[in-house]
């Protein structure tokens, strides 16, 4: 069975059409010809579909973070107004800068996966759950291994990254200080939870579907690591390094299992396998 083997057959409409003229073509053309990613008339204009699915993305992530910056200040302007006791409300121990940095962090996922859910309902009518992949998976051993083995590689490769970087593992992760009490809990909670999830919603549910209609499966993969690291890269380029690996393998993941779930834990424990080497790096 090959490597990139998909889980799932693909409907007609998966495939790109036909060149003008296929159906004058000789019988004994090779299949491979039609297949997607060959070389040919529709290659430029393939190309520019690809890329034009990588700046949704980009778009997607930025207005999520827009709306979510929009629903902070009017937060912070309603507080203002009411004259609640702010330190009851969560982070109210927190100075008030402070306080909307950490709800800057926590509000853009949730607002990314209904912006992501919301396109899927108005594109897809009633099939919008087939449109992200949220289906029962066909979970194979290989599968599995994967899910078992990635959380101990991710944080291998990433203390092998920081040391290729002249950087000491243990100091770089020690958390600051102030990451401690609720702010730890919700710093836990993002990196576990909220970014996985909306996260794999769009780039291995809608991006990924998308791409698979253009691209074979190794091209598919590729493409959606490629994307999914370089929307990483608002503080270097460090971030994408760490987490293309990781791409590569929600990517398999995803062709495996014919399903976004798997690729949501498998995100969300090698999230918490970092978690939990930050927390050891902290305390030693």
């Amino acid at each position: 069975m090959p490597l990139l083997k998909p889980a799932e057959p693909h409907s007609a409409s998966a495939s790109p059409p036909a060149a003008s003229g296929a159906g004058t073509a000789a019988a004994g053309a090779p299949r491979e010809a039609a297949r997607p990613g060959r070389q040919g008339p529709a290659f430029w204009p393939r190309t520019l579909r690809v890329a034009g699915l990588a700046a949704r993305a980009a778009l997607l992530q930025v207005a999520a973070f827009a709306l979510a910056f929009g629903l902070v200040a009017a937060a912070r302007w309603l507080l203002a107004r009411s004259g609640l006791p702010v330190a009851r409300l969560p982070f109210g121990r927190l100075g008030p800068e402070d306080a909307a940095a950490m709800a800057l962090t926590l509000a853009p996922p949730p607002v990314l996966a209904l912006l992501v859910l919301w396109r899927a309902r108005a594109r897809e009518g009633r099939g919008w759950a087939g449109s992200l992949a949220l289906r029962r998976p066909v979970l194979r051993r290989r599968a599995l291994s994967l899910l078992v083995a990635w959380p101990f590689l991710q944080v291998a490769w990433t203390a092998g990254l920081l040391v290729l970087l002249g950087q000491s593992p243990a100091r770089a992760w020690r958390l600051s200080p102030a990451i401690a009490g609720e702010v730890l809990w919700a710093w836990a909670l993002w990196l576990v939870v909220l970014a996985p999830l909306a996260e794999e919603l769009l780039f291995r549910g809608d991006l990924f579907g998308r791409l698979r209609g253009l691209l074979p499966p190794a091209a598919t993969v590729l493409a959606s690591a490629g994307v999914f690291a370089l929307c990483h890269a608002e503080r270097g380029l460090t971030q994408p390094l760490s987490v293309l690996p990781l791409g590569l393998a929600l990517g398999l993941m995803r062709l495996w299992t014919g399903s976004l779930w798997p690729c949501i834990v498998l995100h969300a424990v090698s999230n918490g396998a970092v978690v939990l080497a930050m927390l050891w790096a902290s305390r030693a």
